[in-house]
């Protein structure tokens, strides 16, 4: 519980891609500050600087030039402040959940199969969690399946070689394949065993 408050309580679950994402947010209110100087200053300071107009002109162009100062320029910081917040509270709505998926697949790379990835109210990706959880119920349910019928075989092999032990005595080869068959099937239980498939809840 106290973990879960504490990612609430402060955004940053992955700094690389959520400041990768604010960056390019400032770098695109870059470029639209850069047009809008160029549109809105540039040819009043080309009149500014040009000797051959009057002085009344030119001192239009200045009084122009200062009067945008303090229009545009408060104006467009204010705008990028409350754009680059809400980007990053926008992009935690996204990262949030690749952050829930990549915890999933580190679990099912442990061998964890008893989880549901379940993500926050608001968050985004919410097909992708539905596919998620509907591919980690399938490979679930297809390895339970594997698990009982290894073991189901595996009774039924010793069974077998029970009454073949019985009934005649088996020739060296008859067994080694025997041997090999035991083998084999016990290396697929093993291998059925790494996966956990009872449900846990999600950290």
């Amino acid at each position: 519980m106290i973990k879960r408050n504490r990612r609430q309580r402060f955004p940053i679950v992955d700094k690389s891609l959520q400041y990768r994402f604010l960056a390019m947010i400032l770098v695109y209110g870059m470029i639209v500050i850069i047009f809008l100087f160029v549109f809105l200053f540039v040819p009043d300071i080309i009149q500014l600087q040009d000797e051959s107009l009057s002085l009344e002109i030119r001192a239009a162009a200045a009084d122009k030039i200062l009067t945008l100062h303090a229009r545009v320029w408060p104006t467009v910081i204010t705008l990028m402040c409350v754009i680059g917040m809400h980007s990053f509270r926008v992009f935690h709505r996204l990262v949030g959940p690749l952050y829930r998926f990549r915890w999933a697949f580190e679990q099912v790379q442990n061998g964890n199969l008893g989880f549901r990835v379940k993500l926050r109210a608001k968050d985004y990706l919410r097909r992708e969690e539905e596919a998620l959880n509907e591919m980690i119920e399938m490979l679930a349910g297809k390895l339970r399946s594997i698990q009982v019928a290894s073991l189901d075989a595996s009774k039924s092999l010793g069974k077998l070689e029970q009454k073949i032990t019985k009934v005649s005595a088996l020739t060296k080869p008859d067994k080694e394949l025997l041997r090999v068959h035991r083998q084999h099937l016990d290396t697929v239980i093993d291998v059925a065993r790494y996966f956990q498939l009872q449900e846990s809840q999600q950290e």
